[in-house]
């Protein structure tokens, strides 16, 4: 059992979508950890301090090969781990934007279907965005602000903490593409 267990955590600290993650110590190494406003870099979203709680600004984006394999899933992803990132700070959804480059008018509306659908699922909506159908490429990235009165933030994690994970195993992994539809 303890072999298992060292192999699972060497495949997990090895894989492509944690590697992807570590990025963000460049990222913070430019931008600066530890802002004049006290802003934090490197949680799930921006937390900004607004009135008696935070406003919560996240993005992610997609890549060609991905966006160009799996339209609609890409679209669909594009809703749902924002929300996920969202949640995972402890606030609640109140709009997305999507930033979409496509090749054709019919990639773009797979892309755009998916990334409804998600909405729907969701109960988010989305409110704008940009759309280019003339482009060489397809990719997408989308945006969303949320709300919470208190955070849940990495930041505060002390060694010896439980950490609890919820997932919907109704879904499914897409490889080779590192997302697990929930």
């Amino acid at each position: 059992m303890a072999h298992e267990l060292t192999t699972l955590l060497r495949t997990l600290r090895h894989g492509r979508a944690l590697a992807g993650k570590q990025d963000i110590a460049e990222t913070v190494a430019i931008l600066g950890r530890d802002t004049s406003d006290g802003i934090r870099l490197g949680d799930d979203c921006a937390a900004i301090p607004d009135g008696d709680g935070y406003l919560l600004l996240a993005s992610e984006g997609f890549q060609d090969s991905f966006v160009r394999a799996m339209p609609w899933f890409a679209g669909y992803c594009g809703v749902m781990v924002n929300v996920s990132d969202i949640a995972a700070m402890g606030g609640r959804p109140v709009a997305v934007v999507d930033a979409l480059w496509s090749d054709t008018s019919e990639a773009a509306a797979s892309i755009l279907t998916g990334l409804h659908e998600g909405a729907r699922t969701y109960g988010v909506p989305v409110v704008g965005g940009h759309t280019n159908m003339r482009s060489t490429h397809n990719s997408l990235s989308v945006a969303i602000l949320g709300r919470a009165r208190h955070l849940l933030t990495s930041f505060d994690a002390r060694p010896g903490e439980v950490l609890i994970a919820a997932i919907d195993l109704r879904g499914r992994w897409h490889d080779p593409h590192p997302f697990w539809d929930a």
